[in-house]
């Protein structure tokens, strides 16, 4: 069973010992910078994908039976095939209708025409899970679910993609919600709407399976990652109606719960649809004692919905929410890495091929360039630390195999707000991995230090997203220490490496966005700028002025 994790802070004292700076091998740096942020892939390393909501209107173009978006769905098999995930999850809302009267076929349902469109997934060996939305929630379509998705009960020809242990709360409820593991990972799919029988009530469907979902967090193994999926949201923020009544403050005690089972067990995220945009941000149970974070995963539909303003944790009581990144109007997928203890999420979108604005699909759009957009992450042996705007990142500070990391200089300066104008924070999360050949400290990743996403101005003009973004962070100090003296150096070949674009060790500064390096052989002093790192014979630590999270060890040959 999981135990609660624990939460670290940390003081930084006085840091002393400072000698002559000397020169380095090389002095302009941020020409090497790389784009999309670097992760070292273990060979257990594998990977999933995630899509929303698919619903569609009227077939205009010929590209969209069965009010799904077949068109889009395509655009985004490829994606998935391409980058070889093993399954991909979908968060409901596979069809606008259930029946094709929109077309003028109300006798033909249209869940089988959604398998239909995934089919090529299922072709290249792909498994495809999903759950319902609000768009398929009638009794006869939980009647036909688990029939058109076997998978989901772990039958059928359809490709399950290594998944194991199938579970649901009841069997009225099998194949509806369930659950299953992949390898370290496992998953729980949440369905809330009317079921077989034609009994129960979507405000409270979930309360009565809070049993079977703490039961399935808590109980599985300590190496074993859980992510949580739902239709619905915690706090949406177009939509008031939520995982848990008509609005955020319904039902306080199934909310305390929930957030307290997901808190305890290590999850890390519950990931839903509904609202077609992609929002991050941290929940805070009503009773304020626990935290989750909440994805709310962008559109494949042709609806693209505008957040409220003010925002619905500010209208209702309940649940608070404290937001992380935000992006409007873009048609969207992503790819879930887990690589042994640390899970991370690359985010991708792609323009709507019309003005950047809250406009509705008519017809498919062209195919553009799918751009990365943000990553993030975490570790089962890491800690989370969220830093407001204007505070300094200095409570950073986490210890692995004798090695202590800390953050020891930087502020936030970011003044990114979502479009009910709420400031961003950033969480940033630790890991960890043993020390490799030719490291002299234990491994260090760090996620979610770079400069908020933030896509969600109306005012702008064109087509986007336009670009990549980067890993680019507010400059901060990173210290190591903890390194045995053997080996050690100060002659500037040692210090504070990191993995670059090819996977190639190189000094941390080196991958800087901007700054000259420099060396200093002591420790950090304050003022130093963009691209001073140093040693400290005295303490054998390692550091840097760096403006970039990644992966981090101090190492010799640098």
């Amino acid at each position: 069973m999981l135990a609660s994790p624990v939460s670290r802070a940390a003081q930084n004292g006085a840091i002393a010992s400072r000698f002559a700076v000397s020169s380095p091998s090389f002095s302009t740096v941020g020409a090497a910078a790389s784009a999309l942020p670097t992760r070292p892939l273990s060979e257990d390393a594998w990977t999933f994908g995630l899509q929303a909501d698919t619903q569609w209107r009227e077939d205009r173009d010929g590209e969209n039976p069965g009010t799904t978006a077949f068109g889009i769905q395509q655009m985004v098999n490829e994606q998935f095939i391409t980058k070889g995930v093993d399954f991909v999850v979908q968060v409901g809302d596979n069809v606008d209708v259930e029946h094709y009267t929109k077309n003028g076929n109300p006798d033909v349902r249209t869940l089988p025409i959604k398998a239909q469109a995934v089919q090529p997934l299922y072709d290249a060996g792909i498994g495809f899970y999903t759950l319902r939305g609000n768009h398929e929630s009638s009794q006869r379509a939980a009647q036909e679910f688990p029939v058109v998705f076997p998978q989901n009960l772990g039958q059928g020809p359809n490709p399950l993609a290594r998944a194991t242990n199938f579970s649901s709360p009841s069997d009225l409820l099998a194949g509806l919600s369930y659950s299953f593991d992949v390898k370290n990972l496992r998953i729980i799919m949440l369905d809330q709407f009317r079921r077989p029988d034609g009994s129960g009530s979507t405000n409270t469907n979930i309360v009565d399976q809070l049993d079977w979902i703490e039961e399935r967090v808590m109980g599985r193994p300590e190496d074993m990652h859980c992510l949580v999926f739902a239709h619905k949201n915690l706090i949406g923020q177009n939509h008031v109606d939520t995982l848990f009544g008509s609005n955020p403050g319904e039902n306080p005690e199934a909310y305390d719960r929930f957030i307290r089972i997901m808190d305890e067990g290590q999850v890390p995220y519950v990931i839903g649809g509904h609202d077609h945009v992609h929002h991050r941000s941290i929940i805070t149970s009503p009773d304020g004692s626990s935290q989750v974070e909440q994805l709310i995963a962008g559109s494949n539909s042709h609806k693209f919905y505008v957040p409220k303003n003010p925002s619905n944790d500010q209208r209702y009581g309940g649940p608070s929410e404290v937001v992380l990144a935000q992006e409007l109007w873009t048609i969207t997928h992503y790819v879930v890495t887990v690589d042994g203890p640390r899970l991370y999420i690359d985010f991708y979108s792609m323009s709507t091929g019309q003005d950047y604005d809250n406009s509705s699909l008519a017809v498919t759009p062209p195919e553009s360039d799918w751009y990365w957009r943000e990553q993030w992450g975490y570790s089962l042996n890491g800690e989370a630390f969220l830093v407001d705007q204007g505070e300094a990142y200095t409570e950073v500070v986490d210890e692995f195999e004798g090695t202590t990391a800390s953050i020891i200089a930087g502020v936030n300066t970011s003044t990114k707000v979502d479009y009910a104008g709420r400031p961003m924070s950033k969480e940033i999360n630790t890991g960890w991995q043993s020390a490799g050949k030719g490291d002299n400290t234990a491994r260090l990743f760090l996620w979610g230090t770079a400069t908020n996403l933030q896509l969600n101005d109306p005012a702008l003009e064109g087509t986007w997203p336009r670009n990549n973004e980067t890993d680019e962070s507010d400059p901060f100090v990173l210290r190591l220490s903890g390194g045995p003296a053997k080996g050690f150096n100060a002659s500037g070949s040692y210090g504070l490496a990191t993995l670059d674009a090819d996977g190639t060790w190189v000094n941390a500064v080196q991958t800087n966005f901007g700054g000259t390096a420099r060396l200093v052989r002591g420790a950090y002093k304050p003022g130093y700028e963009l691209g001073t790192y140093g040693v400290d014979p005295r303490t054998k630590d390692v550091w840097a002025v760096i403006n970039h999270g990644g992966v981090f060890a101090a190492r010799r040959g640098i």
